[in-house]
């Protein structure tokens, strides 16, 4: 409101009124001249020296939980502001329990919006509870502060920059909520064993034979029988389980089509809570999906391994992925055949079955893989196929509960 050219009408005024020596003017002059000059200096030094600054409690969290935000902004000057607002952006999906919330110009962003005071060198903090019931890699912030002074004639805005990161885990439940059978729902154990020495486990010495690795040598055995001896290890088992998920909901014109949300969120919980339970009877699980993870342009593969970190590699790929599938299934199937180990398990989670996955099935299965395909949504009719273990998982419309969610009878 009060420009340059503002000043100089008051202060032409107050020249006038000390001339024509007008009380009245020159007195309202005089007003209007102190409140320029306040309302500048307001305007100029009102948002110097104010911090403000989010917190995320943790920055992993499990579906359902509820984890608490913190907004703290802080005065550091001797100037209190009558009023200070503040427009933080925060994801869509995940909503405060509390709160003044307005949606943002930007998709799938929400507004998370502060009115308030403050005086000289005050600090204060705002604590919201975030229920997190969407899984995904979401991010808060940035975001804007405005205030000015006291009458509401000038207004100055800031971007504060930075953003917190939350990873949301996709829903994990015991398999027999999804109708599964708790023990070797996948087939016999037994016939696909995988016999290996655990270089952990010694159990003795033998006399070294040609051909043995030298890094095997027991050095003091040696120096004390005068020959070579060589470490034997305790032969032990692993059994591998490897989940392919597809991403495509919607058949043949996946590309263009996008995706179910309901079929889709209960596939990847299907996915997650199969790798919960194989982990849990001690496979070597991995995970290869047909799309990306998000800020990656690879598609998302998790290698076999019994490290004791695998199921939270699996859980964080699951979290990270996009919802748009980048290469048909039965493409992925045959570009991870060649990388299978033998006798591994395959589950493969799927809403969408053609004519060409089935021919990559069949084969993978008659290269002496067991697999284990899991039907996602309530569309699909009996289905039968020799050697492979089928089971149709519905209830999409109840997948955040996972209460309703039925098997359909399993063909072997």
């Amino acid at each position: 409101m009060f420009g340059k050219a503002i000043f100089y009408i008051v202060a032409l005024l107050l020249v006038v009124s000390v001339l024509l020596r007008h009380g009245l003017l020159f007195v309202v002059a005089l007003t209007l001249l102190l409140v320029a000059v306040v309302s500048r200096l307001w305007d100029r030094y009102c948002l110097a020296h104010v911090d403000y600054r989010r917190h995320l409690n943790q920055k992993r969290a499990f579906f359902g939980e509820e984890i608490e935000l913190t907004l703290e902004i802080v005065n550091r000057k001797a100037l209190p502001l009558a009023w200070i607002e503040i427009e933080d952006e925060i994801p869509r999906a995940l909503k405060p329990l509390k709160g003044r919330v307005s949606p943002s110009y930007k998709a799938d962003r929400n507004l998370l919006r502060n009115l308030l005071s403050l005086r000289w060198y005050e600090r204060v903090r705002r604590r919201y509870r975030i229920r997190c019931d969407v899984r995904g890699y979401h991010w808060f912030g940035p975001a804007q502060m405005r205030s000015g002074d006291v009458f509401g004639f000038l207004t100055r805005e800031l971007t504060v920059p930075g953003e917190e990161y939350l990873l949301v885990y996709p829903r994990v439940v015991p398999i027999s909520q999804l109708g599964l059978p708790s023990k070797d729902p996948f087939g016999d154990r037994k016939t696909r064993q995988w016999i290996f020495e655990d270089p952990l486990r010694t159990v003795g010495v033998r006399e070294y034979v040609y051909g043995d690795n030298p890094r095997r040598i027991h050095w003091p055995a040696t120096a004390r029988t005068q020959s070579l001896q060589v470490k034997l290890y305790e032969p032990t088992t692993t059994y591998r389980l490897v989940i392919f998920l597809n991403l495509n909901t919607y058949g043949d014109f996946w590309w263009w089509q996008g995706y179910n949300f309901d079929l889709l969120e209960l596939a990847i919980s299907t996915a997650a809570s199969v790798a919960n339970w194989a982990v849990e009877q001690g496979y070597q699980v991995g995970l290869c999906v047909n799309g990306n993870a998000r800020l990656s342009d690879e598609k998302v593969k998790v290698p076999a391994s019994r490290d004791p970190e695998q199921l939270t590699r699996v859980l964080e790929a699951l979290a990270r992925v996009l919802p748009f599938a980048t290469m048909p299934l039965e493409a992925l199937l045959s570009m991870e055949s060649h990388e299978l180990a033998y006798g591994a398990t395959l589950v493969v989670v799927t809403a969408v079955l053609n004519d060409q996955i089935l021919a990559e099935l069949l084969a993978l299965e008659a290269s002496g893989h067991q697999i284990a395909l899991l039907l996602i949504g309530d569309h699909f009719h009996d289905l039968r196929l020799a050697g492979i273990s089928v089971y149709r998982i519905g209830g999409e419309d109840a997948w955040r509960e996972l209460r309703e969610i039925a098997v359909g009878e399993v063909v072997r």
